[in-house]
């Protein structure tokens, strides 16, 4: 595996504050989503977009555009200016924030390569970071003129592909602030494959509560454990062809997102029970971190669910898949192969 050399300290603190602004987007685009304010904005205007509208005329410019979409004739036919402005914010603070992302990983990368501050595996994985945020920006607005021509929803397998698009931003900008600010401890690391499996794992229910979250599934079959009176239900492939099941079928995707919960939690203690014994502190403390962060997030799902998507315990969730995520690839790198 290439290593990256430590760096100067505000390196370290360039990938902190890119990791913790993309983990700010994951939680606003979750917000966005869980308020119906993604297709409020029915334009992409990628420079005059910066500055939302400043006067009387330009409100009922916007309103008049949102007028003609599907969501507003088929759904909220009827909106004030008011109640467009509310849902009109959160989607234009998120549309921002995606900008100030790209310019605060790419104007800093180009200074830091004219200075000649970066190593060349660095370029390297911070060549793809910014292709990622061009990336990012692209499917989500491929995502949001999906559901801007005929149903007012967003496609399911978009809305997926964006949030993985997210997380993987996510996820490399914090190896790579892990690799440039130390050097991988070289503790024991017996058992480590199962790290791996649960870091799959995670990133799959991820990607199905993404699958939810675009069929607005979480508001059917509110109940636990059992689901529509059964713990297996029936009518689980209805649909032809089969696979359709899997990316369009309410019933399904939520009981897909339920067993890759129960996988998650299976997973992630049988990790902590392996690697508890050989672990030293610092990796204690991480396995300690796994054990009750899958918990919590297990019993936010189920609150979720059961609260017929309340928009707090819902965003909690999202924001909980995120720390997960974090925590299992701390601990992989904390339990590093023999053979690196």
């Amino acid at each position: 595996m290439t290593t990256i050399a430590p760096h100067a300290p505000i390196i370290r603190r360039w990938l902190t504050v890119c990791a913790a602004l993309v983990a700010l987007m994951v939680l606003i685009g979750g917000l966005t989503r869980l308020t119906e304010s993604g297709l409020s904005i029915v334009e992409w205007k990628l420079f005059s977009g910066i500055l939302p509208p400043m006067s009387h005329e330009a409100w009922e410019v916007e309103f008049a555009a949102y007028k003609t979409s599907p969501e507003y004739l088929k759904v909220n036919k009827g909106f004030s200016p008011g109640d467009f402005q509310r849902i009109f914010w959160l989607e234009y603070i998120h549309r921002v924030l995606g900008r100030v992302i790209g310019l605060a990983l790419i104007l800093p990368f180009i200074y830091f390569v004219a200075r000649r501050q970066l190593s060349k595996p660095l370029i390297k994985r911070m060549a793809f970071a910014c292709v990622l945020v061009a990336a990012q920006g692209t499917v989500g607005w491929i995502m949001v003129a999906s559901g801007l021509v005929e149903q007012p929803r967003v496609e399911p397998l978009k809305l997926a592909l964006h949030l993985s698009l997210a997380l993987t931003l996510f996820a490399v900008l914090l190896w790579t602030r892990w690799q440039v600010a130390t050097h991988r401890p070289t503790y024991a690391s017996q058992g480590r494959v199962g790290l791996h499996l649960l870091a799959l794992a995670v990133a799959i229910q991820i990607v199905l509560g993404a699958l939810v979250a675009g069929l607005d599934a979480g508001y059917s079959y509110n109940s636990f454990p059992l689901m529509d009176g059964a713990l297996i239900p029936e009518g689980l492939h209805h649909l032809q062809p089969w696979w359709l099941n899997h990316v369009e079928s309410i019933l399904t995707v939520q009981f897909q997102h339920r067993i890759g919960a129960y996988a998650v939690v299976v997973l992630a203690s049988l990790c902590v029970a392996c690697l508890w014994r050989q672990a030293v502190p610092a990796q204690r403390t991480w396995l300690a971190a796994l054990a009750g962060g899958v918990f919590l997030q297990f019993a936010l799902g189920v609150a979720t669910l059961l609260s017929v998507m309340n928009i707090a315990l819902a965003s909690l969730h999202q924001m909980g898949a995120v720390l997960l995520l974090g925590i299992t690839l701390r601990l992989i790198w904390l339990f590093p192969s023999n053979n690196r």
